[in-house]
């Protein structure tokens, strides 16, 4: 009987510790299942859009027109709809319905061959498509809030179905046409609607959450009120920001020197690898560093990155090396501003600080873009030199904004980094 009664606790802490292995096993799982299914759909639409809307009579103009659209929207929008997930109680729900209306959206795309009919049906898609990625980035940090996973094991999944969708839609494309581009992007949707559904249950944040929800405004009120996180967000955006030359021009750049389809291709493939690393080894990367030397270091490594970029010779080793750092420009900046987010922020406004994350990084974003635009036309690739002052600027507006504070009185004097 004694050894009955010494077994029943360890019995019970077993089956307590195989239980939430379970639960967190599951929920990462699911998570990260949702984020690959988003990211196929990034990976097909950003390259190989523009080549649908051209296969559709639109010229230069009428295309960086429909493109510019989905950037305007995820400046206006990207906040509310995270503070409408809030609202919800239940942002499993909320992402079913975004990525539903993103399916009926681009539904409406399919028979679409005017510019009006076009720019109309790229709006709708993108209403609701920009509230995808803030409302999964809160339901990931949730989980870490919970200790049922880790944020760049379950975002390591988006960055590889990124570089899956490039690969298959470049076949897709060479194989059948530019028009099949619209029914593999329809099918990425709609693999994006069926997962959204296969999201855990938000049912602990709704109870967690009962008689805590806010008004939108007083939410986003809130979030503004505190300056500090507000100067580590827009330090981020800033630093984010300053890959927009490398979005909009690199390709260009390497192909003026010389590299095959091919050979660009593979750099920008080896860029998503040094993420996909980064974010696979994320949990003994955050036990290491802190989010602030994070942050830093992403700053250090753009000036660096952009700096060397007007420099490299037609060498695709060296390329390949210099884009390697994308996983501290991009990957070690990102971790660090999550880390952030999930650490300094109430639960129940995680989907709405997220949103204005997103909104703050579009505008930036689209700032640097048009920079961008000006500096290669003027430069050539002299003009990544400007990228380097850009990232040098975000770095300093993060290194004032996370710097360590007093603790407060009877502290003993000590400082602490934000966490």
């Amino acid at each position: 009987m004694l050894y009955e009664a010494n077994l029943r606790p360890k019995v019970y802490e077993f089956v307590k510790i195989r239980a939430i292995a379970m639960v967190s096993s599951s929920t990462s799982m699911r998570i990260s299942a949702f984020f690959a299914a988003s990211f196929v759909s990034y990976g097909i639409h950003l390259p190989f859009f523009p080549v649908l809307l051209a296969s559709r009579g639109q010229d230069e103009a009428a295309v960086a027109i429909i493109l510019a659209l989905p950037i305007v929207l995820r400046v206006t929008t990207a906040s509310a709809l995270g503070a409408a997930a809030d609202r919800f109680g239940d942002r499993r729900r909320a992402l079913v319905v975004y990525s539903g209306l993103v399916v009926l959206g681009f539904a409406a795309l399919g028979p679409a061959g005017s510019f009006w009919s076009l720019a109309a049906a790229t709006a709708a898609t993108a209403f609701a498509w920009n509230g995808i990625l803030p409302v999964t980035d809160a339901m990931a940090t949730s989980a870490v809030r919970r200790g049922l996973g880790v944020y760049g094991r379950m975002r390591v999944w988006g960055s590889a179905a990124f570089v899956a969708g490039n690969l298959a839609g470049g076949v897709v494309a060479a194989r059948f046409g530019a028009e099949a581009i619209w029914w593999f992007v329809m099918a990425s949707f709609a693999l994006q609607f069926a997962v959204a559904f296969l999201l855990p249950d938000d049912r602990a944040l709704r109870e967690t959450a009962a008689g805590a929800r806010e008004a939108t405004r007083v939410a986003l009120a809130g979030l503004l009120g505190d300056r500090r996180l507000m100067a580590t967000l827009v330090g981020s955006a800033v630093l984010q920001a300053s890959h927009a030359m490398l979005y909009g021009f690199s390709s260009l750049y390497w192909a003026s020197l010389g590299f095959s389809g091919d050979a660009i291709g593979l750099l920008w493939a080896t860029g998503v690898i040094g993420e996909i690393a980064l974010f696979t080894f994320s949990g003994r990367v955050l036990g290491r560093l802190t989010p602030r030397r994070l942050l830093m270091l992403g700053a250090a490594a753009a000036v660096v990155r952009w700096t060397v970029f007007p420099l490299l010779p037609a060498s695709l080793p060296a390329w390949m090396a210099v884009q390697l750092l994308h996983a501290a420009t991009f990957a070690a900046a990102h971790l660090g501003i999550m880390h952030i987010v999930t650490h300094r922020v109430a639960e129940r406004r995680a989907a709405t600080a997220q949103g204005l994350m997103v909104s703050i990084n579009g505008g930036a974003m689209a700032l640097s873009t048009l920079a961008s635009g000006l500096l290669y036309r003027a430069w050539g690739g002299g003009g990544f030199a400007g990228m380097a002052v850009v990232a040098a600027l975000g770095g300093v507006i993060l290194a004032i904004a996370t710097a360590p504070q007093p603790h407060s009185a009877g502290g003993g004097g000590k400082t602490s980094e934000p966490s």
